[in-house]
Formats: structure tokens, sequence, C-alpha cells
């Protein structure tokens, strides 16, 4: 059945099941390139589980610090260091009203690892986690940039999508060194241009957006690259990226031997511009005058030839309006050749008038 259809069958709302989807809660099979269905056995499964809906929904719970350390019994501190540390893994982020990041956990893995890591719940924690949070470890977005990478390369169609998930991850300046082909960056590309944020909410700027889903760990770039070679290959054995027939004459080498040429191999052609230009008239090249006889020489012409009065040459509109300067310019040369006249743009210190919300770490 189609999504929606499945969606109405087991009662959730449109958040609830994208999530669902998301974490593979509720299995879906492909029909196409983009195209999933639920099938029915899948339906009537969750159905008839135990504790339906309330279970579904115990597990698709979502959870801030706050909220988690409760469930964990915990301090809200304890619970961010461990998930700094890594152990503890967002399953969304959106920035807030107050223009903070604020991370969300899944409610039931947190219980899950209250109860399966008792001795990191309270004391202190061992020497090497306390340096390494010290040195300002911070591995929330790469967790939930993990957890994402996984659910979309589970639901590619094939490997040229699964490509183009890892080019995502990587972004655009790391794939154009990994990927040297212009054909296949541009097919990567068209797939799947950047790492879906999810619900950033809108306050989020692209800036921030970009930030977060973007790999910056030394490692977790390696482990990019190596998973975006291994699906290039396959993606070239399996369908290669198709190519133009026809390439233009200035692309080849012969094309560009020809654009390269000096000047003196280029000189008939140049000669015959130079030819037609005044400066390049010698008097020999002159035509000669033609001698007159008196006798043909109509009366009141003098020399031969009439005379005419002495003018300057004519000029057009364009030539009368050349190099006149406008009143516009002159009133506007101050701006555009005395920075010292400009006036600075006021900064507003913001932070001055946030609240304490805004400093809270989600």
């Amino acid at each position: 059945m189609t999504l929606n259809r499945a969606r109405e069958e087991l009662g959730l709302d449109f958040s609830l099941f994208e999530l669902a989807l998301q974490l593979g809660e509720i299995r879906t099979v492909p029909r196409g390139a983009g195209q999933w269905r639920v099938p029915v056995d899948e339906v009537t499964r969750l159905r008839d589980a135990p504790g339906h809906p309330q279970a579904l929904l115990d597990r698709l719970a979502l959870v801030t610090s706050t909220e988690g350390a409760a469930l964990m019994g915990v301090s809200r501190d304890r619970l961010v260091r461990l998930a700094r540390l890594g152990m503890i893994r967002p399953v969304r982020w959106y920035i807030n009203r107050y223009r903070a990041l604020v991370w969300v956990y899944l409610g039931h893995e947190l219980r899950e690892f209250a109860a399966a890591s008792p001795a990191l719940l309270e004391g202190r924690l061992p020497a090497g986690l306390r340096a390494t949070l010290n040195a300002g470890e911070d591995q929330r977005a790469r967790g939930w940039r993990s957890r994402r990478v996984a659910q979309l390369v589970r639901d590619c169609h094939d490997a040229w999508e699964e490509a183009a998930v890892w080019a995502a991850l990587l972004g655009p300046e790391v794939t154009d060194d990994a990927v040297p082909d212009p054909f296949e960056r541009a097919r990567l590309r068209g797939i799947r241009a950047a790492l879906p944020p999810g619900r950033p909410g809108a306050l989020a700027t692209p800036e921030v957006i970009r930030k977060l889903t973007t790999a910056d760990d030394p490692d977790e770039i390696t482990l990019a690259l190596v998973a975006l070679a291994d699906a290039l290959g396959r993606a070239r054995a399996e369908q290669p990226v198709p190519r133009p027939a026809f390439v233009p004459e200035s692309r080849t080498p012969e094309g560009r031997a020809l654009e390269s040429r000096t000047l003196e191999e280029r000189a008939p052609e140049d000669r015959l511009l130079e030819d037609r230009t005044p400066e390049s008239r010698t008097p020999a090249s002159r035509t000669p005058e033609v001698a007159v006889p008196a006798d043909r020489v109509p009366a009141g012409v003098r020399g031969g030839l009439p005379s005419r009065p002495s003018r300057s040459p004519r000029r057009g509109l364009l030539g009368r309006l050349r190099g006149r300067r406008s009143a516009a310019d002159l009133a506007e040369e101050p701006f555009l050749h005395h920075r010292d006249q400009e006036v600075p743009v006021p900064v507003e210190d913001l932070t001055a008038r946030q609240t304490a919300g805004a400093r809270r770490d989600g």
C-alpha cells in the first residue's frame, strides 16, 4: 500500500511516520527510483503487536537533553558529557527561538544506555574521558551524521545514489578532488547536492546547516572517501555515466595548438587588417594625382582642382556627447573616490541582548 495509506492505518501523524521510516520501525519496499510502498503484512504486524499503538509511540518518543536526563536519572550536564563523547547519538537537531542549537534524542535509547552502563551515570568519569572532554571533543554532530547517512544508504536504489550520499557528506570541495571526472560529479550533484538536515527549524541559517551536514573529522572524512570510492567503482561497472558524442574543437589538442599560434604565424591575416588603417599607409602606397589639362579646367577653378573651405571634421551626436561628464557623475565622485566620507554600517551586539536561555546547550 502507499505510504499515506499505511500512515492512516497505523494512526500516526506525518512527523512520527517520517521518523518511523527513517529509523526502520516500518519496513518498506522499493517501487522504482524514489518510490516506496509498505507491505500489507507489515501494517498487520504492527497493528497486532502487543500494546499497539502505545508501544510504537514509545519507540518514537523524542526528548531533549533535560527530558532525557530525567529519564536516565542523571543531571543534564552528565548526559551532555556522555553525548559529547559519542556514547549517545542524537536523532535530530533544530535551532530554537534563542538561536541556540538543540539536540534531540530517542527516549528508549537513553533508557537502554542507562540500563547497560550504570557505572557511567554516577561518580567521576575515567581520566581518559575527562581529558578528551577538556580538549574540546564533541561528537554529537558526527553521531547525527553517521545515523543520517546510514538511513540514506539503506534506502538507496543503486550505486550512483549511494555514491551521491557519500559525496554530499564530504561536501563539494573534497568531492571535486576525489572525483576528477566532471561528468561524474555532475551526476552525483544531480542526485543529491547536500545531506538532508531533517527538521532544522525556520531559524537555521545556511551556514549552520552546511556546518552540521558536512564531515569535518579526519576519521570521518577518510571513511567517507573509502565508501565513495567503493560506490563509484560499482556504479561505473553497472552503469557508466553518459558522455557527449561531440567534443568542441577548442578542447582537443589540435584545437588548442591552433589557438596558440604566434603573431608571426598569423601575419598574412594581420597585414590585411593593418593595410586598412590610416597609420599604415605610406606615401608610396597612395594613389598618384592625375594632371588635368588647363583647357579642360572650368573657369573660376584655380590650380586645376576646386578649393574647399577649411573646417573641422564633422562630429556626430555620440562624438559630441563622448567625453562629457554628467551632473550625476560629479555628484557621486566624492563617494567613489573618498572612502573616508562613507557612513559606517552600524553593528548591533545581539549577544548583550540575548537571554540566558540562548546559551543553553541543547
